[in-house]
């Protein structure tokens, strides 16, 4: 898999990022959520396949639709209008919200389009926003993934995971 400016080759599987995060954060202390929308639950299902996720995964939630980003994660409806879901605005309210929801220390979203349809000009196929909401503040990140459906969809989740760890490191 490969995503921008950083390679990810077949030894560090989404598996080995997953038990590096839960490591890391067990060793802290620190508690993780998610906000998914592209990758459906990628990220906290491949948290959860590691052994003593538990004590680190808050909860996570899958919010495929506007309405459902709305309802569960507070995602404004005038965001949701004027910037749509696909965008740095939508991004940043679900981190958020996803760490107030799972009373979190972090937490990431992710939404974008894996593919094949969907896209614009701006935002074309393989562009995933990625958000992560800490005790310092929340940022956004805009990520342009290439492959089909499952790869982009990976390498969202392959990254999320690396944000995750690089911030649970960062918070203690």
């Amino acid at each position: 898999m490969t995503y921008m400016g950083d390679y990810v080759d077949e030894a560090a599987t989404l598996e080995a990022l997953a038990a590096a995060l839960v490591h890391a954060a067990s060793e802290r202390g620190v508690t993780v959520a998610t906000a998914e929308s592209c990758t459906a639950g990628l990220v906290a299902s491949t948290i959860a396949e590691v052994s003593g996720a538990s004590d680190v995964l808050r909860g996570g939630a899958v919010t495929y639709v506007d309405e459902i980003k709305h309802k569960v994660l507070g995602v404004s409806l005038d965001t949701l209008a004027h910037y749509t879901a696909v965008s740095h605005q939508t991004a940043f309210e679900m981190a958020e919200g996803a760490r107030s929801v799972f009373g979190s220390d972090l937490a990431v979203s992710l939404t974008g389009y894996a593919g094949p349809g969907g896209g614009t000009d701006d935002d074309p196929v393989g562009t995933v926003y990625i958000g992560l909401a800490a005790p310092q503040g929340t940022v956004v990140e805009r990520f342009a993934f290439a492959g089909d459906r499952n790869d982009v969809r990976r390498q969202a989740c392959a990254r999320a995971l690396q944000l995750l760890q690089k911030a649970c490191v960062e918070i203690a």
